[in-house]
């Protein structure tokens, strides 16, 4: 059973969005959280808002970002929602193959070489606790929120960065670890960000 606050939470959050949508059409998932001050991706509340007939999604080239990406508008008056949603088993399957694609992802950030067909090593898929310095805000929170995928800033994991008390020390910890993926220290790891902070410091 969902909890009262929570279903209340999501019902605004489907108001804001329509709202937001009437006024600026074709915005990215991304772009609508930034413009409306969501930390959390809006990508799963946007496919049940399409599932029911509320938005509907694009596919466009997008320059700046040099890829196609999906963008999303306010669904026309005379749009049915589907007739039947994705039955849990295939929402199942679909999670884990996102999940293992994500833990080739960080595996292949470290420079781990992957068969197709072979089980992504746990210590390259997840953050090991035992790589966490003592005391970490962390500890005990979803691991795939500090290994967000292209185009997701992480912000979720950030925050909880912003109030560890051991901030600093899981920056260093990274940096001496050669970490080349994740969120460590509210720093993201990936590609040119700490080359950035090196810079910047």
């Amino acid at each position: 059973m969902t909890a009262p606050g929570i279903a209340t939470a999501a019902g605004t959050r489907r108001a804001r969005i329509l709202a937001h949508l009437r006024q600026h059409p074709d915005l990215t998932a991304y772009e609508l959280a930034k413009a409306l001050s969501i930390t959390s991706s809006l990508q799963g509340l946007l496919r049940a808002m399409e599932r029911k007939g509320q938005v509907i999604a694009t596919v466009e080239w997008r320059q700046q970002q040099g890829r196609r990406v999906s963008v999303w508008r306010i669904a026309p008056p005379e749009t049915v929602p589907s007739p039947a949603a994705m039955s849990p088993e295939v929402i199942d399957r679909r999670r884990r193959r996102r999940r293992l694609s994500q833990q080739r992802r960080r595996a292949r950030a470290r420079e781990v070489r992957i068969l197709p067909s072979a089980e992504v090593p746990v210590t390259f898929a997840h953050r090991a606790v035992s790589v966490l310095p003592p005391g970490a805000a962390c500890l005990g929170a979803d691991p795939d929120l500090f290994f967000p995928p292209p185009g997701d800033d992480g912000a979720e994991a950030k925050a909880i960065c912003a109030s560890c008390p051991v901030r600093s020390e899981c920056y260093e910890l990274a940096r001496a670890n050669g970490e080349k993926a994740g969120i460590w220290g509210g720093i993201n790891f990936g590609a040119g960000a700490v080359a950035g902070r090196r810079s910047a410091s």
